[in-house]
C-alpha cells in the first residue's frame, strides 16, 4: 500500500472519528441532528425529550407513530429494541402515537407528547391478557357473587356454589332459596332462615324456631346474629344460644338495615315512605325523613362508611352519613363502586362518573356510545372492569386509556377477585351459556 493511500485512509478514519464523536456527544448532551432538505441551519441541532414508562406486566416493545424504538449504537448490525422498562432517550419533540406490545396481552395505545428538554412519564400501564376465557359452569342465569373472603363463588341458576381454591363444587340443598346472599363478613350463605356452611358441608334451619312468617333475613356485622321482619316487627336471632330477641314493633317495614348501634328501616304508613333511624342502645327514634311515595327502596350492604339506599324503581342511590339522614341523592344510577373511604364511581346507561362524597365533586370519566351494565373496581391496580353493550371493557386510571378484552353475545354479572387478578362473569357465547373465569393480568 502506497504511503499515499495510507494518508488517505488516515484522513478518511480522523475524518470519520471526528463525525462519531461529535455525534455522540450530542447524542448524549440530549441534542439531535436534524437533516432535512433543504436546510435549515437554526434547526440543525435541536433539544429532544426524554420517554419513561413503566407497566404491569413488563417487558412490553415500545412502538412510536408504529416504529419499534431502539437503543444507540454504533454497530449498524445489532439492534436492540427498547421495552417499557427502559428510558427512550432523544426523541424530537412532537406528537407521537406512543404503542406497547406483548406476546399474549392486548396491545395499549395513547396519543403523547414530547417537549423539548423534558420527561414524559408514562407510569402504571396496566396490559391485559388476551387469552380466551375458560368456561367454569353452564348455567342460562346470570348472577352470581363472591363471598367475603373471595373463596366461594356462588351461582344462583344452578343453586351451586364453587370452591375457587381447589375447582371443586357444592350443590345446594333442593330446598335452598335462589336468592341467597353471604353473610355480611363470613363465607356462609343466607336465604329464608337457611344457613349454608361451604367449609362444613351442611344446611341449619333457623325458619324452623321462628315460624314460616319470618322474612328478609339478614346477616349483621356480628358472625352471630341475624336478623329478619316478623309481623309488623324487627326482631334478631342469636345463633349462639338461639335465643330471638324484639327490636321494633307496630309499623309496616319494608327494609333495613343494622350498622353498629343503629337500625335504619323504611316505614310504610299513610301512603308514605319513610326513612327512619333507630338508636338500640337508647332505645328510640332517633331521626325520620320522607322519601319519594312512588319507589321500591333496599339498602345495599357494601360495608362503606355511609349507608347505601337505593330505589330501584327510579334508579336513585341515596348516601346516607350514619350520624345523619340528610347526605347525597344521585339521580338515574346503574351501578355503583366504592374505591376509596369517600370516593364513589358509578354509572348511568352511557356515562362514568367517579364522585367525592366529602366535597359532592362529581367528575365525569368516560362516555360510551354502548349501554353500560355492571362495574367491578380493582383496588390495587387501580383500574375499573365494566360491561358495555356485549362486550368486557376495561378503564385504566393512571393512563386513562379504555381496552375491550372480550366481545360475545352477551356478558353480565361481574365478579372480581381482585388478590388474584381474575373475573369470573356470566356470558353467552355462540349457544353457549355460562359462568367464565378470566386471568386478567
Amino acid at each position: 500500500m502506497s504511503k499515499k493511500i495510507r494518508t488517505y485512509l488516515l484522513a478518511i478514519f480522523i475524518i470519520l472519528f471526528i463525525i462519531g464523536t461529535a455525534y455522540a456527544s450530542t447524542y448524549a448532551s440530549g441534542y439531535k441532528i436534524n437533516l432535512s432538505w433543504p436546510p435549515r441551519f437554526n434547526r440543525l441541532l435541536i433539544k429532544t425529550g426524554m420517554i419513561i414508562i413503566s407497566s404491569s406486566p413488563g417487558g412490553a416493545t415500545v412502538y412510536l407513530d408504529g416504529q419499534p424504538q431502539t437503543n444507540f449504537s454504533l454497530n449498524p448490525w445489532t439492534k436492540k429494541y427498547l421495552n417499557s422498562s427502559d428510558k427512550i432517550n432523544n426523541i424530537p419533540p412532537g406528537d407521537y402515537d406512543l404503542s406497547l406490545e406483548l406476546a399474549g396481552f392486548w396491545p395499549f395505545h395513547k396519543r403523547i407528547q414530547v417537549y423539548p428538554g423534558q420527561t414524559t412519564i408514562i407510569e402504571g400501564v396496566n396490559l391485559f391478557r388476551s387469552n380466551a376465557p375458560l368456561l367454569i359452569a353452564e348455567t342460562p342465569n346470570h348472577f352470581l357473587s363472591l363471598s367475603p373472603s373471595k373463596k366461594y363463588l356462588y351461582l344462583a341458576g344452578i343453586n351451586k356454589i364453587i370452591n375457587l381454591k381447589n375447582g371443586s363444587e357444592q350443590n345446594l340443598p333442593d330446598n335452598f332459596p335462589t336468592d341467597a346472599d353471604w353473610f355480611k363478613n363470613d363465607d356462609y350463605l343466607l336465604a329464608a332462615g337457611l344457613v349454608f356452611n361451604p367449609i362444613e358441608n351442611n344446611t341449619l334451619n333457623y325458619q324452623e324456631l321462628i315460624g314460616t312468617s319470618a322474612n328478609h333475613w339478614q346477616s349483621g356485622e356480628q358472625k352471630n346474629i341475624l336478623y329478619y321482619l316478623y309481623n309488623q316487627s324487627l326482631a334478631s336471632l342469636d345463633l349462639n344460644n338461639k335465643t330471638s330477641s324484639l327490636i321494633l314493633s307496630g309499623q309496616d317495614y319494608t327494609a333495613y338495615e343494622a350498622r353498629n348501634d343503629y337500625i335504619f328501616l323504611i316505614v310504610k304508613r299513610d301512603n308514605k315512605q319513610i326513612l327512619q333511624k333507630y338508636s338500640r342502645s337508647e332505645n328510640r327514634l332517633v331521626l325520620e325523613k320522607n322519601l319519594p311515595a312512588v319507589g321500591a327502596y333496599r339498602f345495599i350492604m357494601d360495608n362503606s362508611k355511609f349507608i347505601s339506599l337505593y330505589d330501584q324503581t327510579n334508579k336513585t342511590l341515596y348516601l346516607l352519613p350514619t350520624d345523619t339522614l340528610n347526605g347525597l341523592t344521585i339521580f338515574n344510577v346503574t351501578s355503583w363502586q366504592w374505591t376509596g373511604e369517600n370516593t364513589l364511581i358509578y354509572n348511568n346507561d352511557w356515562e362514568i362518573h367517579s364522585l367525592d362524597a366529602s366535597s359532592n365533586k362529581d367528575l365525569l370519566l368516560t362516555r360510551i356510545s354502548e349501554k353500560i351494565g355492571q362495574l367491578a373496581w380493582h383496588q390495587d391496580k387501580n383500574y375499573l372492569l365494566f360491561t358495555a353493550g356485549n362486550s368486557l371493557q376495561t378503564l385504566d386510571f393512571q393512563t386513562e386509556n379504555i381496552t375491550k378484552i372480550f366481545q360475545a353475545e352477551a356478558v353480565e354479572s361481574l365478579a372480581l377477585d381482585d388478590k388474584n387478578n381474575l373475573l369470573y362473569f356470566w356470558a353467552k357465547v355462540g349457544e353457549q351459556m355460562g359462568v367464565y373465569s378470566l386471568r386478567l393480568q
